[in-house]
């Protein structure tokens, strides 16, 4: 083996050079351009010296023959390089695979201390989720019943979940697994329930305002605390209505007046509520009946306010909601009596729905306690103090009963 060292004007020369001195298997070793006016390349390389073949008929009569090359000038000759020159130019070589190989094992080290630890937890996860996976698929029916009750999806997801972590996948036989969970979904719903208790005249106020739209039974709801007021806990009770706008609502007011006897104010003006509190000052309590029309007109519902908060005199607000409402329905309610700050919910018609999750999801949107639920129209049988066990009995009766 050989090692030379050649210079040219261009690598394409360099390389033409090399192959025809050492062969077409010579190793190149290092190429380089070279600083200076000149500009040449450099290539050191390895290889056979004898690159000679016997001459055929061709060369010995010069056919074929190629032209000489113009000789090269000596500063850029050919030159041979001893063991000391072909280690010098091999160790930088040698330096570069070092660090390459210390960048190695540095990665490696990375490896170890970083990326398989994070391996170690996304197996730890992988086992958590596949039981999640196994109590989800058993609780799947559970969380359909919910669906079905009315629940939204939201609610009825968290219900399944909280229900999975509590009660766990060890040592539950499957066979008790679904009456087990209906309990703890049961349980787990009760707990979500706020009450408020009933209209207790002094606490905070003397005055209840009932807020709702059209057709939930706030005239008749009326009628039924302001009888049980009246005639079992002896309180003098005032009846005051601002509801003007719906047709027969003051003749309405009037006849449970009269049944309960107390007596009826109408007052669709600031001045004039202003005189009916003045004028029942000593009143234990004053119930206002408000319009529906406030639920869809905007005009009536600033007129309202301007009513009822004139006076500045406290008032707990009770948003009246149908159990039969959407959540879309419910939603509306929600927004557009947020002005008037209600502060406890009275769900009515609950005789009438079949899907009685609404009682959850409008707690869940609203965050307010419930005070009353009513049924049907019996003064003043059809209401009672809303209780969270009463409300869960009632989701419940159809598929837990």
């Amino acid at each position: 083996m050989e090692t030379r060292q050649f210079r040219a004007k261009t690598m394409s020369e360099a390389l033409r050079e090399t192959r025809k001195a050492l062969g077409a298997d010579a190793m190149i070793i290092s190429a380089r351009t070279m600083d200076g006016p000149s500009g040449y390349v450099e290539v050191t390389a390895v290889g056979n010296g004898d690159n000679k073949k016997p001459a055929g008929l061709g060369a010995k009569y010069g056919i074929g023959k190629k032209k000489e090359a113009s000789p090269v000038s000596d500063d850029i000759a050919p030159q041979l390089l001893n063991d000391e020159q072909i280690q010098k130019s091999i160790e930088p070589l040698k330096r570069e695979m070092m660090s390459l190989r210390k960048m190695i094992a540095d990665l490696s080290q990375i490896t170890n201390q970083a990326v398989l630890p994070g391996f170690n937890d996304l197996r730890t996860l992988i086992l958590e989720s596949s039981q999640e996976q196994e109590a989800s698929r058993l609780l799947g029916p559970i969380y359909t019943e919910l669906l079905d009750l009315g629940l939204i999806p939201e609610i009825a997801r968290d219900l399944v979940r909280t229900a999975e972590l509590k009660l766990g996948l060890k040592t539950v036989d499957r066979k008790d697994w679904m009456s087990l969970a209906r309990g703890m979904v049961r349980e787990l719903i009760t707990q979500r329930i706020k009450l408020a208790g009933p209209m207790v005249a002094g606490e905070g106020s003397r005055i209840f305002v009932f807020a709702g739209p059209s057709g939930v039974g706030k005239t008749t709801t009326l009628a039924k605390v302001a009888s049980r007021m009246a005639l079992s806990e002896g309180l003098d009770v005032v009846i005051i209505t601002t509801d003007t706008y719906r047709v027969g609502s003051i003749d309405q007011s009037r006849r449970y007046a009269e049944l309960i006897g107390v007596p009826l104010v109408v007052a669709d003006r600031p001045e004039t509520m202003a005189n009916a509190l003045r004028s029942y000052a000593h009143a234990d309590v004053l119930l206002i009946d408000t319009p529906g029309r406030a639920f869809e007109n905007e005009q009536v519902r600033t007129m309202l306010q301007d009513v009822l908060f004139a006076t500045g005199e406290p008032m707990e607000t009770h948003l009246l909601v149908s159990a039969t409402f959407s959540t879309s329905q419910q939603e509306a309610v929600i927004k557009n009596f947020a002005p008037m700050h209600p502060s406890r919910l009275i769900m009515t018609k609950i005789d009438e729905c079949v899907q009685l999750g609404s009682l959850v999801n409008i707690q869940h949107m609203t965050d307010l306690p419930f005070s009353y639920l009513t049924r049907g129209h019996r003064v003043p049988e059809d209401i009672e103090v809303a209780g969270a066990g009463r409300i869960a009995q009632l989701l419940f009766r159809t598929i837990m009963e």
